[in-house]
């Protein structure tokens, strides 16, 4: 029995239904660098910035802050499946991923052309182009691949943790399957398992010292500034490696900040992540046109931080008012 086998991965607390503050300030800390890494690509597509520092900012962000979004999705995939069982998590996770998923991919689709002046690329719209990027994954490649890996997350759930990770390893790192983005399916799923693997312990960061965490992120975060800067993404060992120490100094961070007014701030920001990540493009895009044709300012900093700021918390309050302005249908199937 599937319950059985879960039995000595989710005790106390992961299968109390507890809501764990240090996860959603991960996510908090996570989707502001998102927003923020969505957001310089603007600008640097816009020739406003460029040059090593750009190029570093991107390879630093994007070497460990989606690895963190699949390593938190992990760590609540056993005491998840233990409470609904596999069809019902089966059906959750459509609700609640796949769902969004493809309705902002019918949303985009259809705003393509009133919005393509904030997009890098634009092209005209097709059926048939339309249903082979959602059927790939090129619809929001992450909500795409996180759907998949906790199916692959679901169907490994007997599997030895240590047995689970390695192999997400090694299919992570053979020759690319199919398109980019069903790829990015194998590659990112060794994070998950790697979440999975920690479970409930995870929860033990709560009783370190915050000095001791303080020490520890700063050395993480030491290592991954000096690994970016003198080599870089070098394959995709170096993808994993980097993943899961930037998660791990984000986890440090996270307890760093805990029970602080700014880690409140970031619990807050992340318990509304999913929100901020479908719609973080159109504050994004508002914001710049303030900027850009009403206060006539193409200045650095205004157009990195004020579309990031807003980008951020405009969506966050759209999430936490869902039920009031009855918009909870943008985010969970409403039946």
């Amino acid at each position: 029995m599937i319950e059985q086998a879960l039995a000595g991965e989710t005790r106390r607390p992961i299968t109390s239904g507890r809501r764990s503050n240090l996860v959603d300030l991960v996510k908090g800390l996570a989707i502001i660098l998102v927003v923020y890494g969505h957001t310089a690509q603007g600008v640097v597509h816009r020739g406003w910035w460029s040059g090593p520092w750009a190029d570093f900012s991107k390879a630093f962000i994007y070497s460990f802050h989606m690895p963190a979004f699949f390593f938190a999705s992990g760590l609540f995939v056993f005491g998840s499946i233990q409470r609904r069982g596999p069809a019902k998590f089966t059906l959750e996770k459509m609700k609640t991923i796949l769902y969004p998923y493809l309705l902002f991919a019918g949303i985009s689709a259809a705003l393509g052309p009133l919005i393509r002046r904030f997009q890098m690329s634009y092209s005209p719209f097709h059926w048939n182009a339309f249903l082979m990027n959602v059927a790939d994954g090129s619809g929001s490649w992450f909500l795409f691949t996180l759907f998949w890996c906790l199916l692959l997350a679901l169907l490994t759930v007997r599997f030895p943790n240590w047995l689970r990770f390695l192999l997400s390893v090694l299919v992570g790192m053979a020759p690319i399957y199919g398109t980019f983005h069903t790829d990015r399916v194998w590659q990112e799923f060794c994070f998950v398992a790697a979440g999975m693997w920690v479970g409930n312990h995870v929860f033990r960061l709560e009783d370190i010292p915050k000095w001791k965490a303080a020490v520890g992120f700063m050395l993480l975060a030491a290592f991954q500034f000096a690994a970016i800067y003198f080599y870089g993404f070098v394959d995709r060992w170096t993808y994993i490696g980097l993943g899961l120490t930037g998660t791990a100094g984000l986890f440090l961070l996270a307890r760093l900040l805990e029970n602080h007014r700014i880690g409140e701030a970031l619990v807050w920001v992340g318990r509304a992540s999913l929100a901020i990540f479908l719609l973080s493009a159109f504050a994004q895009g508002a914001t710049r046109v303030v900027l850009s044709d009403l206060l006539h300012t193409n200045n650095l900093w205004l157009q990195l931080l004020l579309p990031t700021a807003f980008a951020t918390v405009l969506p966050a309050i759209v999430w936490y008012q869902q039920d009031r302005w009855r918009l909870g249908w943008l985010f969970h199937w409403p039946l």
